[in-house]
């Protein structure tokens, strides 16, 4: 079964791997840039039960993941030379950011342990497990809508007890992409 999985998905990356690359640099203007959001996508879609979630054709639902993809990298990069820009003026060096970030984490403890449990549970279980919202909501037996409830305040209470950090976050978020 998983043979069968293995090359069909190897026939789907044959069959749109060019034309996809294509789109990307079309967006993108960058061929390397454009290599890494197809591969992106792939890895994504093997990573995904692909077969059962895709509703719609395969081609289309590739198409639109380029292009998200693509918006997103740009936006990474927009973001990437802000903070660039930001250091230059600011003085800003990589070498000050070890410090910054065993105290962001610190500080993102101290602010997660003020969160009612189950808040803080799932958001871990988002965040750090990486479950979408509708497994949480199987795993702790509670409707899509109280998880969606739950990371509501939770990100609501990070961003009022975090923002002194935000410069730190944009550098963690760039440095692991």
């Amino acid at each position: 079964m998983l043979e069968n999985k293995e090359k069909k998905f190897e026939l789907i990356f044959r069959k749109h791997y060019k034309e996809l690359h294509g789109y990307a640099c079309r967006i993108l203007g960058d061929g390397d840039i454009a290599e890494e959001a197809v591969q992106q996508v792939f890895f994504k879609l093997w990573e995904r039960d692909w077969e059962r979630d895709v509703q719609i054709s395969l081609k289309a639902y590739l198409y639109r993941s380029i292009y998200n993809q693509s918006l997103n990298l740009m936006k990474r990069n927009k973001l990437k030379q802000r903070f660039e820009a930001y250091q230059i003026v600011h003085g800003t060096t990589q070498q000050d950011m070890p410090n910054s970030d065993m105290e962001l984490r610190r500080q993102l403890r101290l602010a997660l342990a003020q969160l009612p449990e189950k808040s803080r549970t799932v958001f871990e279980m988002s965040r750090f497990q990486e479950l979408r919202y509708q497994e949480i909501a199987d795993h702790l037996n509670v409707s899509l809508k109280t998880v969606e409830g739950h990371m509501t305040k939770v990100l609501k209470h990070l961003r009022i007890h975090l923002v002194d950090y935000l410069t730190i976050l944009v550098l963690l978020f760039i440095d692991r992409s």
